[in-house]
């Protein structure tokens, strides 16, 4: 098999799993720490407009499936962002 095959039977969180495991520290520290500053950002943002940890619970729990697929899409971008950063 050769790269192109083997990167197209991983997922894509198999594939950012491995782009974490060989990825210079430096590059994955500066992708957390956007990624966690959004994280933040997005709570407090919440907080402003009056939502609560229970809202957020609710519409994850309403919404599981589109996260879920969603998540694929995350793995992507920070996979990219943490190759680009390389």
């Amino acid at each position: 098999m050769d790269f192109f095959d083997e990167m197209l039977s991983k997922s894509p969180r198999e594939k950012f799993i491995e782009i974490v495991q060989n990825a210079n520290s430096g590059a994955i520290e500066k992708a957390f720490d956007e990624l966690l500053g959004e994280h933040i950002a997005m709570f407090e943002l919440l907080e402003q407009k009056g939502l609560s940890e229970e809202d957020l619970l609710n519409f994850k729990l309403e919404n599981s499936e589109k996260i879920e697929s969603l998540k694929e899409d995350y793995f992507i971008g920070l996979g990219a962002k943490i190759l680009g950063q390389e």
